[in-house]
């Protein structure tokens, strides 16, 4: 069965199902919706038995649904009409909401209903919600949608619905109200467009909000700075705001201490991540110790890795290092476990090639202080997506485990044809040998876990939920660092990483890798510092690259 995937772009959503498909055995093809002509041609070059539309931002245009069945996804329940579902349903405080499979219509999300899924609304940031509870439910259901559609049965008229668009004004933050009010309006407007305050003076949209528990002031007072967030009091209690942008054209999502203009006064307030507290607070890297376990959760805005946020990272695995425990775990965030490199700081410095230079440096010296443990079993436990850097960061462990659904982008590629670093000339060809490992990075395209591990990347997968993720992986922790297997493992490995061979064999593998990427941070060719430019600043594609596109591949002569 040929499917078409028509979307704005290929999201965290697309993706996952882009996965769940082709490792079914279906054929499936991505057309970006550049424009309904390119639409038209897509169609009659791939000629699909089914069009899927996971992320829209406008209409397919008629001729092209009632020419070919057509999926769309809806991240609300049936009735629900309009483009900002999730962010209305979080407004409203609503407790349950829903995805639906919809059919094609001349109205906005009024077709017929193929399928739909419910889910218990958590407080938490739409982008959290989607990746999560909505992307998981648009699975089920279009699973559902695909089957009913191949046994011939019929969608369920929707009936009446009711317009879910948000106002301007519904967006914009008072510090006058409730923190709540202002967490629900920030996580409301997560990702895009964020919601609008004012700080100093000055309108910014703002992000990644988290409740402060202790910190007090006047409302809309600047109280302190943490690991590149702000903290800004309300009537009630304070908040951190993580990012922000300035609100005019073609400004990028920044930490907040870089956008804000802050006096000098505003104080700095340290929290080492193994340092314990009583109340919510906000910090981006937390350490924990559980029967000889140390776990590091590291909770990077869209998993991105600056050079500063590498830097603690690398403080508090040197910290577990010195520890009593016997194992280190990297868990990364609920919603990602990293994607590399940071694309936006990069783009803001005032040499972004410098800064490129220092930022890949910085994850590399993470990446080694991992590697160069001796004496301790290292482990990724992915309970969300990875991409580029983020997946060979997961590598560099003994044990690399992955939560059912998570998706992997183990590639460089897409950003300007880079080479990449993080040692994975090292740690890939050792689980699955050269052939193997210049195929997978060479492929543009994402992998799910469960193919990861039949490819070798990754140990083992298991578990649907965050939560049985987490308790499975810490019993087959236990089990292993209890057994009398762990104390035969740590001798081998302590033997290995302290022989000059390991450290040479690291060392020159490091070193190729910065090679090629300073010849494309500094280098003739500016593919990279153009694809980040685009990227960055969310610039619409003006085509759908082949790897996308099976069907504007050049054919071959029979």
């Amino acid at each position: 069965m040929r499917v078409l995937f028509l979307c704005y772009r290929f999201n965290s959503l697309s993706q996952r199902l882009y996965c769940e498909l082709t490792e079914r055995g279906y054929e499936v093809s991505v057309e970006l919706d550049v424009h309904p002509e390119l639409t038209r041609e897509a169609v009659s070059l791939y000629k699909p038995d089914l069009i899927i539309a996971p992320f829209l931002r406008r209409k397919i245009p008629k001729d092209v649904w009632e020419k070919v069945p057509t999926f769309i996804i809806h991240p609300g329940p049936p009735g629900d009409r309009g483009p900002h579902a999730i962010d209305r349903a979080l407004l409203s405080s609503k407790k349950v909401w829903g995805v639906s499979v919809l059919g094609a219509s001349e109205e906005y999300d009024a077709g017929d209903v193929w399928a739909f899924r419910e889910f218990p609304m958590r407080f938490a940031k739409k982008s959290s919600l989607y990746r999560n509870e909505t992307t998981e439910g648009a699975v089920e259901a279009v699973l559902e949608a695909i089957e009913k559609f191949k046994k011939g049965k019929r969608p369920t008229p929707q009936g009446e619905g009711w317009w879910n668009e948000v106002r301007k004004e519904e967006r914009y933050v008072r510090w006058e109200e409730g923190t709540e009010t202002i967490l629900r309006k920030i996580h409301a407007s997560d990702t895009q467009p964020g919601a609008v305050a004012n700080v100093l003076g000055k309108e910014y949209y703002i992000f990644d909000a988290h409740k402060e528990g202790e910190l007090r002031g006047k409302p809309g007072e600047i109280l302190a700075v943490r690991d590149s967030a702000v903290c800004i009091a309300t009537p009630d209690g304070a908040i951190w705001v993580g990012h922000a942008r300035e609100k005019k054209k073609e400004s990028i999502k920044l930490p907040a201490v870089e956008v804000f203009n802050l006096p000098d006064s505003v104080k700095e307030v340290p929290l080492k991540p193994w340092e314990s507290v009583p109340f919510p607070t906000y910090r981006e890297i937390e350490y924990e110790e559980r029967d000889s376990i140390g776990f590091i959760t590291f909770r990077f805005y869209n998993g991105a890795m600056s050079t500063e946020r590498c830097e603690r990272l690398r403080e508090a695995v040197r910290y577990a290092k010195k520890r009593p425990i016997k194992a280190i775990v990297l868990l990364g965030g609920e919603d990602f476990f990293s994607s590399g490199m940071n694309l936006n700081t990069i783009e803001n410095a005032e040499s972004p090639a410098d800064e490129s230079w220092r930022n890949i440096n910085a994850m590399d010296d993470l990446c080694e202080e991992i590697l160069t443990t001796p004496d301790k079993l290292t482990v990724s436990a992915l309970r969300a997506n990875a991409g580029a850097g983020g997946v060979f960061l997961a590598l560099t462990c003994d044990l690399v485990f992955a939560r059912e659904g998570v998706v992997l982008n183990p590639h460089y590629k897409n950003i300007g044809n880079l080479y990449g670093s993080e040692f994975w000339t090292y740690t890939l060809p050792r689980r699955v040998g050269w052939e193997r490992a210049r195929q997978i990075v060479n492929n543009r395209l994402p992998i799910s876990a469960r193919k990861a591990k039949e490819l070798g990347l990754i140990d083992d997968v298991f578990e649907k939920t965050p939560k049985a993720f987490l308790t499975k992986l810490e019993e087959k922790i236990k089990s292993f660092i209890n057994s009398p297997r762990f104390h035969r493992f740590i001798e081998e490995k302590k033997k290995e990483r302290s022989s000059p061979a390991f450290l040479e064999e690291i060392k020159r593998a490091r070193e190729h890798e910065l090679e090629r990427m300073r010849l494309s941070f500094y280098g003739f060719d500016t593919s990279y510092h153009i694809a980040r430019y685009y990227f960055v600043r969310r610039k619409p594609h003006f085509r759908t690259p082949p790897y996308l596109a099976v069907h504007r591949r050049p054919q071959k002569k029979a």
